[in-house]
């Protein structure tokens, strides 16, 4: 800090500042807060030291060039003790600086976050049914290439007038149970059967039926006279049930416990929801005679469709036809009617193990 001494006459007494009123006006001042005391004592400041007012070398009031020896700073203003040299003449007050004002702190807007959608589930997995309109094409029998019935004949027969009532009645199913939720897969596609599949074939094509899984049920489909099986008959997969070829010793034989255990509930159901809707009696059975008189290529007590399919659980359906020439259409509309909704009571269309079946909020 730099000192400034004037170099004229020095000021009268009576200009000098009296130390004793000095004290007095300190001790006379009221309390303030820190922010004032220190507004204050740097007012008392700027009054008290020309020092910071006037730059070194400066004249005053036209005298002489002033004394910038350093030394001098000491002599003339202490702020420590609030006293200023009785030898400075002249204080001049510069106009104050106005106070800066802090910039108000930016505030950055928290984003709401989104609100994650639950996430699908999978609530459970489509229902494959294989559906068999029987007969459609005749085929010679000859031994099957692969399947639970691998070395046993079989072929398939045209059936006149059934072969046309099945294909209706079953296209009316696969109808109803893909409506329903089901995933339906027909062993022929159509009226007549344009592959000629052998019975083996279509056992086969069910084992493989559910994106090369087995399908989950087997539902075949015929006609009888009414006088041979009365209002209609059901079979399914019978344990330890066999087929064996006419022209020699090769056998095979159902042994998947859980298949025939499954096939017999199903089978249960189809057999009471067929008799309240035909409203007549049906019967059920583990398998079927085929006896070698019938030229099937292989005789035994189980159907081919499923000796060759061992890991589809298997209703096999005959509805008594009452006419000869085949099936009323009220007939195929009562026939497609039961099987969809015995379907749906055995198994349910998300109960399978067909492809994932996902629920969403």
């Amino acid at each position: 800090m730099v000192g400034v001494r004037s170099l004229g006459s020095r000021a009268p007494a009576s200009a000098m500042p009296d130390p004793a009123k000095h004290n007095a006006t300190k001790q006379a001042q009221p309390k303030v807060t820190l922010r004032g005391a220190a507004l204050w004592a740097a007012a008392v400041v700027l009054l008290a030291c020309p020092l910071l007012l006037i730059p070194s070398g400066a004249a005053m009031d036209g005298a002489a060039p002033v004394d910038t020896e350093p030394g001098l700073a000491k002599d003339t203003c202490s702020l420590a003790e609030d006293a200023c040299d009785p030898t400075v003449s002249e204080v001049v007050v510069p106009p104050s600086s106005p106070t800066p004002t802090e910039p108000a702190p930016s505030v950055t807007a928290t984003p709401t976050p989104t609100e994650t959608e639950p996430a699908c589930q999978v609530s459970g997995h489509q229902t494959v049914v294989f559906l068999d309109p029987g007969h459609g094409a005749n085929v010679t029998p000859r031994p099957a290439e692969s399947g639970g019935s691998e070395g046993i004949y079989s072929g398939e027969s045209a059936n006149g007038q059934e072969d046309i009532d099945v294909f209706a009645v079953a296209i009316k199913v696969q109808a109803g149970l893909e409506e329903a939720g089901y995933v339906v897969v027909l062993s022929r596609q159509a009226q007549p059967d344009p592959e000629g599949l052998a019975l083996w074939q279509r056992g086969n094509a069910a084992e493989v039926a559910n994106g090369g899984q087995p399908a989950d049920i087997g539902i075949s489909i015929h006609t009888d006279l009414a006088s041979s099986v009365g209002a209609g008959q059901i079979y399914y997969n019978n344990l330890g049930g066999f087929r064996q070829n006419n022209a020699d010793s090769t056998r095979r034989t159902f042994d998947n416990a859980a298949t025939a255990a499954t096939a017999e509930r199903y089978a249960k159901v189809f057999q009471t929801v067929r008799g309240e809707d035909q409203q007549g009696t049906i019967t059920i059975t583990a398998g079927h005679e085929f006896p070698a008189g019938r030229n099937l290529g292989s005789h035994g007590d189980i159907p081919i469709v499923m000796l060759s399919a061992p890991s589809v659980p298997w209703v096999y359906n005959e509805f008594g036809r009452t006419d000869p020439a085949g099936l009323s259409e009220a007939q195929i509309d009562v026939y497609a009617s039961s099987l969809i909704r015995a379907t749906q009571q055995a198994i349910g269309p998300t109960e399978g193990t067909g492809p994932e079946v996902t629920t969403c909020p």
